[in-house]
């Protein structure tokens, strides 16, 4: 599918927050589960741990999207950022899924607040602001090692954020390494099923699935594979979609083809992909409603209640799971991993090929009409360097120690969530305030089963050639900042009536065709020329 950006985070069990959303942020390469090469160095760890005595305390406001329900007023955790950076932040809370509208207003007005939360990086009104000098210039802050909680920040988020090979953002860093596919575990043992970590295994047990009884209720209701919808770049696409593009040899986005950036939409190895969904469709191994199933809908309408055993997914189900709750009320032995799997996709010769993420999620703005002055520029970013540090980084995401967490493993990164005993909910006290995080190779993961630290090692552990990046991600196409929306919309209507065995092969041909001359070569042809030009550098 095209580059999507989807700037909201995931739904997530409120026991396994920390671990997802702090293993979501980690972006070290190589074969440790330690920070490493692209990460800070231990003696960056501590960079803006604590404010100066002398360092004149800095006020500023900031609108920060929520999902579920917002952190309480003043509490604990921003109290404590406040007292650890000199500060007085006035946090506006705004839901998440009325962001994007109010992102919209603000910016046609003119009002903004003095730190912006910037959801599309690649917008004609954000890239229009940016080059016409509406917002700060942080290149030179954020490299320069005056504040060295930055350091902390991947290499490949900072590229991939920039416009034009400047940083107008502090960007939300997240994992590079992220979609996995989940199955039960229970299911696929009593199939005598391998992990699905190919399209072949992947089709063989959501077949089994499909037409078995795993859930003992006596029917052959069982969902083979799972899918859900997401809202994105203007249009209703499939989840994760280029996940099983990836694996079946195809570009992740947008990827090299003779010597030009084609999107992978155009590319035979998409057209098999799809067409493979197509006939699991006809099948019944797919939901014929899975065009109107949204993600977010996925976990609670049918994972827990059992009418799904595999589906793509950014993480696992967590300690909370109503399934895992319900299996170990019945025997108290029951762990995780007996319920559940999880496994990355590899191609047909057995070598991991697994879809890169940009490395950000959306960035902070500071813009010249709200903070007019370098002194206090600088007092905002004072306080966005100890985010960074590694208190920062565990205060903002994991809370205070000893009240929320106990720390199991510093080096490891891992911790264990404090039961709430005193009935004030001290989740919501940090699990809002981690949206205000940017770097994440310090914070700490809650892997307090054998499952949950399998998957924060592998999150982290790969080989370059593992992943397979979207090309495109540090590039600008004002066609498609402009057009993409319209693209998308017209074409993921195309791709779900072609799923759904609703349209022919040659419809399908004639949606590309379309997709491609209504701007999708202008696009191509606009990457193309940013990509050379980069690589001249």
């Amino acid at each position: 599918m095209l580059r999507r950006k989807g700037w909201y985070s995931r739904t997530v069990s409120v026991l396994c927050a920390a671990a997802l959303l702090c293993g979501s942020f980690a972006g070290c390469k190589g074969n440790s589960a330690k920070p490493a090469a692209g990460t800070a160095s231990a003696g960056a760890a501590s960079g803006g741990e604590t404010a100066k005595a002398s360092d004149e305390k800095v006020s500023f406001n900031i609108i920060v999207p929520y999902q579920d329900e917002q952190a309480k007023e003043g509490n604990i955790v921003e109290k404590t950022l406040e007292e650890k950076t000199n500060s007085e932040i006035n946090i506006q809370w705004t839901p998440m899924i009325s962001y994007g509208d109010k992102y919209n207003v603000l910016m046609s007005s003119g009002q903004l607040p003095d730190v912006l939360l910037v959801a599309d990086l690649k917008g004609a009104t954000y890239l229009d602001a940016a080059r016409n000098d509406q917002f700060w210039d942080l290149t030179s802050y954020l490299k320069s090692g005056e504040y060295s909680g930055f350091a902390n920040i991947n290499s490949v988020s900072l590229a991939n954020s920039a416009t034009d090979g400047k940083n107008y953002v502090i960007p939300r860093e997240r994992t590079v390494k992220r979609k996995d596919v989940c199955y039960r575990a229970d299911w696929a043992k009593k199939a005598g099923l391998d992990a699905p970590d190919t399209l072949d295994k992947l089709y063989k047990m959501a077949k089994t699935f499909a037409e078995g009884d795993f859930d003992g209720n006596g029917k052959k209701d069982t969902i083979g594979l799972l899918l859900g919808t997401v809202s994105d770049g203007g249009g209703e696409t499939i989840d994760c979609l280029n996940e099983l593009v990836v694996a079946n040899g195809g570009f992740n986005g947008w990827g090299l083809q003779d010597g030009k950036l084609a999107a992978d939409l155009t590319t035979p190895e998409y057209f098999d992909t799809i067409k493979m969904l197509r006939d699991m469709c006809s099948e019944g191994i797919v939901s014929k409603d899975f065009a109107i199933v949204k993600t977010t809908a996925q976990m609670s309408d049918y994972v827990d209640k059992e009418r799904a055993g595999l589906w793509l997914s950014y993480g696992l189900p967590g300690l909370s799971d109503p399934v895992l709750k319900a299996k170990q009320k019945a025997d108290p032995n029951v762990k995780r991993d007996d319920i559940y799997g999880f496994t990355y996709l590899k191609d047909k010769n057995g070598n991991p090929r697994i879809p890169a993420e940009t490395g950000y999620n959306a960035g902070f703005a500071i813009p010249k009409s709200s903070i007019k002055e370098e002194g206090k520029l600088k007092g905002i970013l004072r306080v966005f360097d100890y985010i960074c540090s590694k208190d920062g980084q565990r205060l903002i995401n994991n809370g205070i120690e000893g009240r929320h967490y106990k720390l199991l493993s510093d080096s490891d990164n891992t911790c264990e969530l404090i039961s709430d005993t005193s009935g004030q909910d001290l989740i919501k006290e940090f699990n809002c305030m981690n949206q205000m995080s940017c770097a994440g190779n310090y914070c700490l993961g809650s892997v307090s089963d054998e499952i949950g630290k399998r998957l924060a090692k592998e999150r982290i552990t790969y080989e370059d050639a593992d992943l397979i990046k979207d090309l495109s991600a540090p590039l600008v196409s004002e066609t498609a900042s402009d057009k993409m929306p319209t693209l998308n919309k017209n074409f993921d209507t195309s791709l779900f009536k072609y799923i759904l065995g609703q349209t022919s092969d040659s419809d399908f041909e004639a949606a590309v065709q379309k997709w491609k001359a209504d701007g999708g070569d202008q696009i191509s042809q606009e990457y193309t020329e940013a990509y050379q030009k980069a690589q001249q550098k």
